[in-house]
């Protein structure tokens, strides 16, 4: 099965590289036959027909190539405005050039027919100079040259046009891609060090809450690691996230800081970014409660109203303390991750600083459910 395999690869391979290098040749070959029905209707002798047939299909395939690999990317792309026109008008002449060298060829060989004389000799007797290159010359030959050579490098146009906003379109969403993953892992690090941190604290003291408090961290770490990577998340989800995270710190700070928070209830079949509420709590534990143990406190309020989720954190800090940036990395990152993610109409972040009060406050349009996302909270603690 895997030698059936390999062949079949190695065979669909060959066939692929085969149809890249026949694919021109095609192309070119109902090129031909489509000039081949334009002057077919001429009714002329086959040099004539055939002649002109393939001095077409020369300078056509020349001119498509000389657009592809200069005109297109080096001097339009560029912006090279001259340099394009005349590498156009290079086109031009060449094709006019070469069917002036067929027609003299034509006629002196007695081959224009009294139905083709008219048509051969409006250029022929006006010599190489009036006939091709005046702009007697181009007004006659433009109208053919429109019909025959023009489309193709039309074609190549969208071709190329298509093929980069493609590649512009994938690179942007694999840009888009890094840079969330950019922005979780500062964000997942960033909380798992102050944690650490809170836990070693703990386990210095003996104190009894610190198995409480690993348990509680690998749920959260679970939901970092594992299911913070999808672009939308249940919106239960993201709320027991939240609440795992301040039981943690009610088993940290104890009666020494109040912390109000009442559950939303079970807001379903709605999505949102995961870690959104995180950075502004955590920094109200960390820019605010650590500052001054004193009559701290925490609010936090989350309401469903439709589609519409109002978030709001506020925390007391000591106006004696050392003057510390009102965020850090973790909102900066929530700013970046908004923007990726949601239309400018359909969010709206307020962070405002009173004498001794921290408020942030999101109001977010939320997005459906996917119907094959479990809408339940997976992060379950024990409260005792």
């Amino acid at each position: 099965m895997g030698r059936r395999c390999v062949f079949l690869g190695l065979r669909g391979g060959r066939w692929a590289a085969t149809g890249r290098a026949l694919g021109p040749w095609a192309w070119w070959g109902l090129f031909g036959g489509f000039v081949y029905w334009l002057v077919g209707n001429w009714h002329e002798g086959a040099f004539f027909t055939w002649g002109f047939v393939l001095a077409n299909v020369l300078a056509t395939v020349a001119g498509y190539y000389f657009f592809s690999a200069v005109v297109l990317p080096r001097w339009l792309l560029r912006r090279r405005w001259l340099a394009t026109a005349l590498g156009l008008a290079a086109i031009y002449y060449c094709w006019a050039l070469l069917c002036y060298v067929f027609f003299m060829v034509l006629s002196h060989n007695g081959l224009v027919s009294k139905n083709a004389y008219g048509y051969v000799h409006r250029v022929l007797d006006q010599g190489l100079w009036k006939g091709v290159f005046s702009w007697y010359g181009v007004s006659m030959g433009l109208s053919d040259f429109t019909a025959i050579v023009l489309p193709a490098l039309l074609v190549r146009f969208v071709q190329f046009l298509l093929a980069s906003s493609n590649r512009s379109l994938r690179l942007e969403r694999e840009n888009l891609n890094l840079e969330v993953n950019f922005l979780k892992a500062q964000i997942n690090p960033h909380f798992l060090f102050n944690t650490l941190n809170n836990l070693y604290t703990m386990v210095v003291k003996q104190d009894a809450r610190a198995p409480g408090m690993v348990r509680h961290l690998a749920a959260l770490l679970h939901y970092t690691v594992h299911e913070s990577n999808a672009a939308l998340v249940p919106l239960a989800r993201e709320i027991g996230f939240l609440e795992a995270y301040l039981e943690l710190e009610r088993l940290r700070y104890g009666q020494k800081v109040r912390i109000d928070y009442a559950p939303p209830g079970a807001p379903e079949g709605f999505a949102i970014t995961p870690l959104l509420f995180f950075p502004f709590v955590e920094n109200a534990f960390k820019h605010g409660v650590d500052t001054s143990l004193d009559a701290s406190w925490v609010a936090i309020d989350i309401a469903v109203r439709g589609p519409r989720l109002h978030f709001s954190v506020r925390n007391s800090f000591s106006p004696g303390a050392p003057k510390q940036a009102f965020g850090g990395v973790g909102i900066a990152n929530v700013r970046q991750r908004l923007a990726l993610h949601y239309a400018p109409a359909d969010y709206q972040l307020t962070l405002e600083q009173t004498a001794d009060t921290y408020r942030v406050a999101l109001t977010l349009r939320l997005g459906a459910l996917p119907a094959a996302a479990p809408a339940h909270a997976a992060i379950l603690f024990d409260a005792k």
